[in-house]
């Protein structure tokens, strides 16, 4: 799935009913989503490398696949796209179910058209912050792969608060030189101070242990 800012989000509609695609295809137009629909998961699926963000709208009920087979399918190609599921015939397991395997949310045709749009909406701006995440973790982690060996060393203490005069210690290197890796390693990662540095370390892996963190 590719993700480019310069394309506006799409909202993809998933329904074997024809009529119930021209309802939302309209209700989304109206207020200046961009839409495409198949008539089958299995369609939208050959498309998948050339699905942009956006959002999916599935409905739960289809031959062959339904819409939460299509969600295990777009998970096990790793897609992260959101998607929403509309049913005719909801009940409570199905619908916990699903919200606990990933699902975006869980909406009955008897749906209103304001609600069922801010679920759209906020589905499109989930993929959007997703996106927008990921892209920082992967330039993150090419900056990380730029760092040398001692600023990496240099890196991994400075996060667990050491001082550049205990670093030096540790390393057996001056303080100064400590100083020099600790610019060059900031420049390198485009942060200013250690907070930034930690900040930007937890937003690649909120659970990385910082103690003794190593990009490699």
């Amino acid at each position: 799935m590719r993700c480019n800012e310069s394309i506006p989000p799409t909202v993809y509609m998933i329904d074997d009913d024809p009529n119930d695609v021209v309802i939302l295809r309209r209700l989304c137009e109206s207020v200046g989503l961009k839409v495409e629909s198949f008539i089958s998961p299995q369609e939208f699926l050959m498309q998948l490398r050339s699905v942009e963000s956006g959002c999916i709208v599935a409905d739960l009920m289809m031959p062959e696949m339904t819409g939460l087979q299509l969600h295990a399918e777009l998970k096990d190609a790793q897609a992260e796209i959101p998607i929403i599921v509309i049913t005719g015939h909801a009940d409570a397991r199905t619908c916990r179910t699903a919200l606990q395997n990933g699902v975006f949310d869980f909406v009955e045709k008897s749906f209103n058209p304001h609600d069922l749009l801010v679920v759209i909406q906020s589905a499109i701006e989930e993929n959007i912050k997703q996106s927008t995440e990921r892209r920082i973790r992967e330039t993150a982690m090419r900056q990380f792969d730029n760092l040398s060996k001692r600023e990496d060393e240099v890196m991994k203490l400075l996060v667990t608060g050491l001082t550049l005069k205990s670093i030096a210690g540790e390393l057996g290197i001056s303080v100064q030189t400590a100083s020099k890796h600790r610019i060059r390693l900031f420049e390198k990662l485009d942060v200013h101070n250690e907070v930034e540095l930690v900040k930007l370390l937890m937003r690649i892996d909120p659970l990385l242990p910082l103690n003794g963190y190593s990009a490699a």
